[in-house]
Order: C-alpha cells, then structure tokens, then sequence
C-alpha cells in the first residue's frame, strides 16, 4: 500500500476550544517519508508523542493546543504526509468534530506517492490500566477500535470500529465533542473550554443532551475518534486491535508511549 498526501493546500479558520482565541491553519502537501509535521512560527513540530506537554481535555503538542480532531482526520483517511502552517495557539474547533477537516481533504483528493507505507506490527499485547480505565492493544492484521463507556445521566454506551474508510467517514467524523453542563464553569476556571458553545460541542445537562444528537451514541464514537487522533502520534500507520475502556487522552497516550517501547 503506498503512501499518500493531498493533491493541493487548504486551510481552516475560526476559534480554539479552549483558548476562544481565533487560530488558522493551512495544510499542504509533503513529499514521502515526510510524515505529518506542524510549523508554528519558527518551530518544527512533528506529531510525535514525544511532542506532548498536556492531555487535560484533550491533546496539547508543543504549543498547539488540541491536535485529536485534525489528526483523527488525518489518519481516519489514512494520509501520511502533510505540512500544517499554524497560526495561533491552537487548532480551530469548527464543529467540535472531524468533519469539516474530512469534508475538504477528500473534496480535494488524496495523491498516491511511490513509497510503501511503513506500517507499525505488534509482536505482542500492550496495555495500560487506572483507576478503573484500561487501554490494549493487540496484534491484529488490520486496525479496530472496540470502546466501552459507562457515562452518568446518558448510561453505558460501546462502539466497535472496524477501520474502514468509509466508515470512518459515516461513522465516526460526524462524532463531536462534549461536555457536562455543571462542569463548565471548573473547566473555564482552569482556562479550560471558554469557546465551548452549543455550535461546537454536544453538551449533558441534568436530565440528558441539552441539544440534538447527531447519533443515539455520539459520545463514545467521539471517544473512537480522540484514539484516532491520539494513535497519530506512533508516527506510522498502526496494526492492531484496540479495545479500550473508560479512556481519555492521558491513557491513550501512555499507550502510544509503550506501544513504541515494544517494538
């Protein structure tokens, strides 16, 4: 299978999630082997988990703030080499999903470039457990997601992921952010969510979705999408069953961290 890219630049524009200040990005493509890269200013960033500084609500590389959405694009659609020119603090949020990034790469077109793709195997199964939550993954030739979830008010919910295309484009882009209502006003203390609005996150309230579902389990599918966006970072395109439960953006790090200490 060989490696791709996009066929031209584009880029994105609006305010970050958690900053609310106005970021912009372009993403161009980039010749093989490049891999996919972030330039900020005068910083080169490569999407490597050992570019991580936060994983508080999300994924902080370097000084970009909330890489997982783009980068589950990214790998969703299986790109392997782009440049992204980034302008502001962190990448814009646009619906709070995959989607709009989704919509305009494959409006554009992926190219297909000479190399192979150099694909990341398991010799064995790596895993990590915490306080109740628990990440693996397994040799698989071909790449799942199976996701477990117990939220309050909303219930248990799961998703099986069978790593296809399509279906990532049907199934799981689509998924966006949330967020509990009462959580809010923490969060923003912390700096945390000052752009979260109904525009661009599924909010909880008391009694269940304050606005309108785009699926009957959009939480966990959204939680399919951040491992996406978080696997990025092994730097190759992954081999593996994942089964994963209750797990948010520090585990799912930590085991990107032992995956590439396996191998």
């Amino acid at each position: 299978m060989k490696q791709t890219t996009l066929k031209q630049e584009c880029t994105f524009s609006g305010i970050g999630l958690h900053s609310v200040h106005n970021a912009t990005i372009a993403v161009l493509p980039a010749p093989e082997d490049h891999g996919i890269v972030f330039y900020k200013e005068d910083r080169i960033i490569p999407a490597r988990v050992e570019e991580v500084v936060d994983t508080r609500r999300g994924t902080t590389l370097g000084g970009i703030i909330q890489v997982e959405h783009l980068l589950a694009a990214i790998n969703g659609l299986k790109i392997d080499n782009l440049m992204i020119k980034v302008v502001g603090d962190e990448i814009p949020v646009l619906d709070g999903s995959a989607l709009e990034f989704v919509k305009t790469f494959t409006s554009i077109g992926m190219a297909e470039q000479n190399k192979e793709k150099n694909f990341l195997e398991l010799r064995q199964t790596v895993h990590f457990e915490e306080d109740g939550k628990s990440i693996s993954a397994a040799p698989f030739d071909g790449f799942r997601v199976d996701f477990m979830v117990n939220f309050s008010i909303i219930g248990p919910e799961s998703f099986e992921f069978k790593g296809t295309t399509e279906e990532f484009i049907k199934e799981i882009a689509p998924a966006r952010t949330f967020g509990y209502q009462k959580e809010l006003e923490a969060l923003q203390r912390q700096g945390l969510a000052k752009g979260a609005s109904l525009e661009n996150a599924l909010a909880i309230g008391e009694k269940g979705f304050l606005n309108q579902p785009r699926f009957p389990d959009e939480p966990v599918r959204h939680k399919v999408l951040d491992i996406i966006g978080d696997l990025a970072l092994l730097g190759r395109p992954l081999k593996a069953k994942i089964t994963a439960k209750k797990t948010g953006h520090t585990a799912n790090i930590e085991l990107v961290r032992r995956i590439l200490c396996s191998i």
